[in-house]
């Protein structure tokens, strides 16, 4: 028995819902998909209200945004079955996906991640730098990943007992997207639950263009620095999330007043370089730190 559990915003998650359910009958596993929709914008809830009429969905519309965070929670606690799998609503699946899964319904698991997969070549040139920093920095073999299982979390496509969720829910204090998967990873970790990785990767559909994944980023940064106020002794997030690792390392250094004049001056051109059809993943990691900087003087 499965609960599926889809938090959806601004996508059209038909296709994946209908995959699923091929998949589930294929494998003769009980499932129930609880779709919740967090504020999306009415042309993909109309699209997305057809799948309530199924017997095996239940969709509901929120009637506010709850962010990334608190509406993986409000899908657990609404879920029926022990089995919770959470997919992201801009997935594509493989057809043996659910196959995978279904050896540890009856075992002894804890927390399973299959990993994510972006196009092996660029859909668009305006998607360049999402989909650089998805191809470099988050496609993983499982064997990589589990090398460091708990900071290799991602929230996207993960399988977890419900007495495990129990004892570790996303941190809803951070409300957009951002962080969310690396506190959870962190909280893991401090409870001594172990995640272990497997090769079933979705493939990342929904692409950022590189205007709207600069904003996203600047974003994240903020919720880090509201998790750096909440959490400043916190020794395990600072090994974790390396920008505040180094960032930690530039203030000891007492370079902040440098790396602040330097990024200044060179950001309008960073962000050009940025948005160009092969982005430089290092001038990325300097935009982001030299954010963090300027935002915490």
């Amino acid at each position: 028995m499965l609960s599926i559990c889809i938090p959806v915003y601004n996508v059209d998650v038909r296709t994946l819902v209908i995959r699923l359910i091929d998949q589930a009958n294929k494998e003769n596993i009980e499932v129930e998909i609880c779709i919740f929709d967090d504020g999306s914008l009415d042309i993909f809830k109309v699209k997305n209200r057809s799948l309530a009429d199924l017997q095996s969905v239940n969709y509901v519309e929120l009637k506010k945004n709850l962010g990334s965070a608190a509406i993986r929670n409000e899908l657990a606690h609404k879920a029926r079955f022990d089995n919770l799998l959470f997919i992201d609503s801009d997935s594509g699946i493989p057809d043996d996906y659910l196959n995978k899964y279904k050896y540890f319904f009856e075992t002894d698991y804890s927390i399973i991640c299959g990993g994510r997969i972006h196009p092996s070549s660029l859909p668009d040139p305006d998607l360049s730098l999402r989909w650089k920093v998805g191809r470099y920095r988050e496609d993983f073999s499982a064997l990589q990943r589990n090398k460091v299982p708990n900071k290799s979390f991602m929230s996207n496509n993960f399988l977890i007992k419900r007495a495990i969720f129990n004892i570790v829910k996303f941190n809803d204090k951070i409300e957009r997207s951002g962080h969310e998967d690396t506190m959870f990873g962190i909280e893991l970790e401090r409870n001594k639950i172990v995640i272990e990785h497997i090769d079933n990767a979705v493939i990342h559909l929904g692409l950022e263009n590189n205007d709207e994944f600069i904003t996203k980023s600047e974003q994240r940064l903020e919720t880090l620095i509201l998790l750096k106020n909440y959490h400043s002794n916190d020794s395990l997030m600072f090994k974790r999330i390396k920008v505040l690792r180094i960032f930690k390392l530039i203030e000891a250094l007492k370079l902040k007043s440098l790396i602040s004049v330097i990024f200044k001056i060179t950001k309008p051109r960073i962000i050009i370089q940025l948005k160009k059809h092969n982005p430089n993943l290092f001038l990325y990691d300097f935009y982001k730190l030299g954010y963090l900087v300027n935002r915490l003087k």
